[in-house]
């Protein structure tokens, strides 16, 4: 009995940590504006500002583990930018995205 409860616990307790989606704040130059790009299992960005979603990105995800960055134009206004360096550049992305 007990090594079938061990048997059921262990892989419940080892895939919750695996939760997949990982998440990263990015605040603007004079700090007025937080925005949170949220990645899903297969490394797509959602882009999230005061708990709406702005940016939802619709192509296939990524086999490895990818990182956007954002870029501030201004206060309200941001690039989206992918950039694989071991492609030397061939699958760079950037995405305009407006907080207005």
């Amino acid at each position: 009995m007990r090594k079938t409860i061990m048997m059921i616990l262990i892989p419940i307790l080892l895939l919750s940590g695996c939760r997949g989606e990982r998440d990263e704040n990015f605040t603007s130059p004079e700090g007025t504006n937080t925005v949170i790009v949220q990645y899903d299992f297969v490394s797509r960005p959602s882009v999230y500002y005061n708990g709406q979603k702005i940016f939802d990105y619709e192509k296939p995800g990524f086999n490895e583990e990818a990182y956007f960055y954002v870029e501030w134009i201004s206060e309200d206004e941001f690039l989206l930018k992918y950039d694989d360096p071991s492609h030397d550049g061939k699958y760079a992305e950037e995405y305009t995205i407006s907080l207005k």
